[in-house]
């Protein structure tokens, strides 16, 4: 008896290729999107730290951030900005930008906020 092998396989693999393309797409996104949270992340804690320091203004923050931002973007980070305020014996920075989207039309957004207390002289 011969056994004959329909187009079952060839079937499944039509089906099965294109949920493992999406999957592979998505674990791509997620690592391109993680490495530039991570970077908006440290620009955000450098921005902060020179905020939070005795006698320095949102302005001193706001800079180090900047150069931050010029040193670390690298080609994953697309424009970020740098925001810093600074009041009520708090320090807060914040850096907004937008990495790389796999999906043509779609670039995903990439925020960091970090806050701390003002340091202050205590005699």
């Amino acid at each position: 008896m011969k056994h004959r092998r329909g187009d079952a396989g060839s079937t499944e693999l039509v089906m099965v290729l294109p949920i493992a393309f999406t999957m592979l797409l998505a674990v791509f996104q997620l690592g391109l999107w993680a490495h530039a949270q991570h970077r908006a992340e440290a620009i955000a804690e450098r921005a902060m730290a020179a905020a939070r320091a005795h006698d320095a203004t949102a302005g001193t923050g706001t800079r180090a951030g900047e150069e931050a931002a010029a040193q670390l973007k690298g080609g994953i980070l697309h424009d970020p900005m740098v925001s810093v305020a600074r009041g009520g014996g708090q320090a807060r920075a914040s850096v907004t930008g937008t990495t790389y989207g796999l999906i043509p039309g779609w670039t995903p957004a990439v925020r960091a906020l970090r806050s701390g207390p003002v340091e202050r002289l205590t005699p």
